[in-house]
């Protein structure tokens, strides 16, 4: 008679029987349990929003209306498309700069010292603030819009990738200096591969901070994209189109933080060869 007990192939050793039928309903319950969280989270809205005034707070099935209305008329479709492109333009805008400045700071300590102060008290005004400098110096329409964002958005990548650099191993900055390894050289073998865990969680707060920012832009600019909806459907007490741009904004969000994720993990690979 032959033993029936499963095998594990990989160490030979004896499997229990049914291991693979719980590690199964294990992935399962990974899967499912943030399905059953919105579910509940979606029941409990609807429930909410149908014993509260729709003017002041609408349930999902209403906001899902609201949503086809506006992608009925054109109106979400360009405002995605007009928030998406000064939020795409002023991040682009803040990794040309936040990362170049931030490894020169981050390697002179005198400059890091002189600026660094500045960088604080700019990263720690709201910008709400300096709405009307902005209206000043560059008007209600795009280039306002792309400033006031990427003022908030580059001083994270900055101190982060600054962070980062000056955590850099010595011993490997010591050893690459030895066999004649110059500025650039270092920052490419040494100092940034070091730095992307510091860089990516820049790049992450960053684009959390450029998406509040066109937002902001939007509604005390020129009232356009998804924060111009906002404001209009609200000034209106069309409550269920202002919560449908406002899903949508959080679901942008999502999908940008979660492409930085990605990023990190592909810049990790990187980080692993260039260490070896």
């Amino acid at each position: 008679m032959t033993d029936s007990t499963p095998v594990d192939r990989a160490g030979g050793a004896p499997r229990p029987p049914g291991a693979g039928l719980a590690a199964l309903a294990l992935r399962w319950s990974d899967a499912l349990l943030p399905v059953a969280a919105l579910l509940v989270f979606l029941v409990a809205w609807e429930i909410l929003g149908r014993l509260t005034d729709p003017i002041l707070f609408a349930p999902p099935s209403r906001v899902v209306r609201g949503f086809a209305e506006l992608v009925e008329t054109g109106r979400m479709q360009r405002a995605l498309l007009v928030t998406s492109n000064a939020l795409g333009v002023a991040f682009v805008l803040s990794v040309i700069v936040g990362l170049p400045l931030g490894l020169v700071l981050g390697r002179w300590k005198l400059l890091a010292d002189v600026f660094e102060p500045y960088l604080d008290a700019i990263y720690a005004t709201p910008r709400v603030v300096i709405v009307p400098l902005v209206i000043l110096w560059f008007g209600v329409g795009y280039e306002g819009r792309v400033f006031l964002i990427w003022i908030g958005t580059f001083i994270p990548i900055v101190i982060n990738t600054a962070i980062g650099v000056r955590n850099a191993r010595r011993d490997l900055i010591e050893v690459a200096t030895s066999f004649g390894a110059d500025e650039r050289q270092l920052a490419r073998h040494v100092i940034l591969p070091g730095a992307v865990p510091y860089i990516m969680a820049g790049l992450r707060i960053a684009m959390g901070r450029a998406l509040v920012g066109v937002i902001v832009a939007e509604i005390f600019l020129d009232l356009t994209g998804l924060g111009g909806i906002i404001q209009t459907e609200s000034a209106y007490f069309r409550t269920h189109r202002m919560l449908a741009a406002v899903v949508v904004v959080a679901l942008l969000g999502t999908v940008l933080i979660s492409s930085m994720g990605w990023l990190e993990r592909r810049f990790a690979g990187w980080k692993e060869s260039t260490a070896r």
